[in-house]
C-alpha cells in the first residue's frame, strides 16, 4: 500500500482554517492597551478594523454617537465599562449597584472609631504623610529604636503552632490540587484547628467569617457545623464584594448559613438576622482569614460594639496581614501607641516599614547577590526585615491591649509554618 495522499487525510480539510487566522493582519488580532500592572500589551482580539478589545476601547468625552465609541465607563464603578446600548439594562445587575432598601444593620461608619480609643492627639486636622526615603537617618533610626524598645518590654508574644482539623485530613490528599490551593486548605486546616483547640467550635455557636471572599473557610466551618453535630450553630459570611464561584453555595443545609453583603466598618453585627433569630445560642465567634490591614480593626471593633449591645461575643481568631494597609483612623490600638509615645507621624512611618519584613527589597535576585551593602541608615537587608517584623508586632501588640481593656484573653500565635506564607501569625481572643 502507497501512502494515502491529501485527498485521504482526514485533518487536511481543517488546515486552511488554521493558515486563515495566522494570515490576520496584527492589528485586527491583538488589542494596542498596555497593561502597566503586568508590563505587556492585552492579549484579547479585537473585532474587524478596531485596534482595542472591549474592555480597552477608549472613550471621549464628547457624546458616545459623535465619537464612535461603543463602550464607556460604568457609571456605578468606573473599574469596569460597558456597551452604551446595554447601559440601562447593566445598571440593573451590576453588582456595584446600592442596595434597594437601606438594611437594618447598615450603619455608615459605625466600627470606624470609638469613644475610648479618641484622644485630642488622635483627632483633629489631616497630616501630610511623609516618605521613608525623606526621613533624615538619624530620626528614623531614633523611631527604630523606640519600636525595639517597646517590643522588648513586651515580653515573649507568640506561642505555639496550631494543630490541624481533621475535616481536611481528605482534601489536603487530593493530588490534582496546585500549590497555591493547597496552600490555601493549610490555612482553613489551621485555623479551625485553632478554633477547636480554643474550644470555640461548641454547640449553640454563631461562626462569623469577616471578609469571607467565596467562602472556603465558612464551608468547611459548616461540614463541621453538619458532621460533629454542633446543635443550632449557623454559619454567617459578611463581604463587601459580589463573587462568583462561591464555596458556600455548596453547603446543603441551607438554613444553617447566610452570606450578608457589606462592609465591616459598617456592620452592626447584632441586628443581622442570623445573629438576632438565633437569640438563644450560647454565643458569636468571629474568623478572619483575608482581612488586610484596616479590615482587622474594623473586624475587632464590631465583635467589641455586638458584645455591648446584648449578643454574646465568645472570642474571635483573625489571620493577620497587610499591615502596611493599617490607617490611623480606624486602627483599633490607638490609645496604646499614643500612651506609649508613638505619634500619628511615627505610626505612618511603621506602616511603612513593616514592609520590609515580608516585600522583598525591590530588587532581582542578581542585584541582592552582588549589591546588599547596608543602606544610608547603615542597616543590612537581614536587619530591616527583622526590623520589619518587630514594627507588625508591636501594631499587634496594640490590637492585643485594646481587646484585653474590653475583657478579653488576646494572644498571638503561628497557625502556619513560614514556607506555607510568611503573614503566618493569628490573633486568638477568648472573652474571659
Amino acid at each position: 500500500m502507497g501512502d494515502a495522499g491529501p485527498e485521504s487525510d482526514p485533518t487536511a480539510s481543517k488546515r486552511p482554517k488554521l493558515q486563515s487566522t495566522t494570515n490576520q493582519p496584527q492589528s485586527a488580532v491583538r488589542c494596542k492597551y498596555f497593561v502597566q500592572r503586568k508590563k505587556r500589551y492585552c492579549k484579547m482580539t479585537v473585532g474587524t478594523g478596531k485596534e482595542y478589545c472591549g474592555e480597552h476601547e477608549p472613550t471621549a468625552a464628547e457624546p458616545v454617537a459623535a465619537s464612535g465609541a461603543d463602550r464607556l465607563p460604568c457609571p456605578l464603578d468606573p473599574k469596569h465599562s460597558v456597551s452604551a446600548a446595554k447601559l440601562e439594562k447593566h445598571l440593573k445587575i451590576c453588582n456595584a449597584r446600592p442596595p434597594a432598601e437601606q438594611k437594618p444593620y447598615l450603619v455608615p461608619g459605625i466600627n470606624c472609631t470609638s469613644s475610648d480609643d479618641e484622644q485630642p492627639e488622635a483627632a483633629g486636622r489631616e497630616e501630610k504623610v511623609t516618605k521613608l526615603a525623606d526621613i533624615p537617618p538619624a530620626e528614623l533610626l531614633e523611631l527604630i529604636g523606640k519600636v525595639s524598645a517597646l517590643y522588648e518590654s513586651a515580653g515573649p508574644l507568640i506561642k505555639e503552632q496550631s494543630p490541624r482539623h481533621s475535616i481536611l485530613a481528605d482534601e489536603l490528599t487530593v493530588e490534582g490540587y496546585g500549590p497555591q490551593t493547597l496552600k490555601h486548605l493549610v490555612q482553613s486546616s489551621a485555623l479551625l484547628g485553632l478554633a477547636e483547640q480554643c474550644d470555640f467550635l461548641r454547640p449553640d455557636t454563631t461562626f462569623v467569617e469577616f471578609g469571607a471572599g467565596k467562602g472556603q473557610v465558612a464551608y468547611w466551618l459548616a461540614r463541621i457545623v453538619e458532621t460533629a453535630p454542633l446543635a443550632r450553630s449557623a454559619v454567617l459570611l459578611v463581604d463587601r464584594a459580589s463573587h462568583r464561584h462561591k464555596k458556600d453555595n455548596k453547603i446543603e443545609t441551607r438554613e444553617i448559613v447566610q452570606r450578608v453583603r457589606a462592609d465591616i466598618a459598617d456592620l452592626e453585627l447584632h441586628r443581622v438576622e442570623l445573629i438576632e433569630a438565633g437569640a438563644g445560642r450560647s454565643g458569636v465567634v468571629g474568623i478572619g482569614k483575608h482581612l488586610c490591614g484596616a479590615a482587622t480593626d474594623l473586624a475587632l471593633r464590631c465583635l467589641v460594639r455586638s458584645g455591648t449591645s446584648g449578643s454574646s461575643v465568645r472570642g474571635c481568631l483573625f489571620a493577620l496581614c497587610c499591615h502596611h494597609r493599617c490607617d490611623w483612623r480606624t486602627f483599633a490600638g490607638k490609645r496604646f501607641l499614643l500612651e506609649s509615645g508613638i505619634t500619628r507621624a511615627e505610626f505612618e512611618s511603621i506602616v511603612r516599614m513593616v514592609s520590609w519584613a515580608v516585600c522583598g527589597t525591590g530588587r532581582s535576585r542578581e542585584r541582592q547577590q552582588e549589591d546588599d551593602r547596608p543602606d544610608r541608615c547603615g542597616l543590612t537587608r537581614p536587619e530591616r526585615e527583622a526590623i520589619g517584623r518587630r514594627c507588625k508586632r508591636l501594631l499587634d501588640i496594640a490590637r492585643l491591649r485594646y481587646m484585653e481593656r474590653h475583657g478579653y484573653e488576646a494572644s498571638l500565635k503561628y497557625y502556619v509554618t513560614s514556607d506555607v506564607t510568611l503573614e503566618n501569625v493569628c490573633l486568638v481572643c477568648v472573652k474571659k
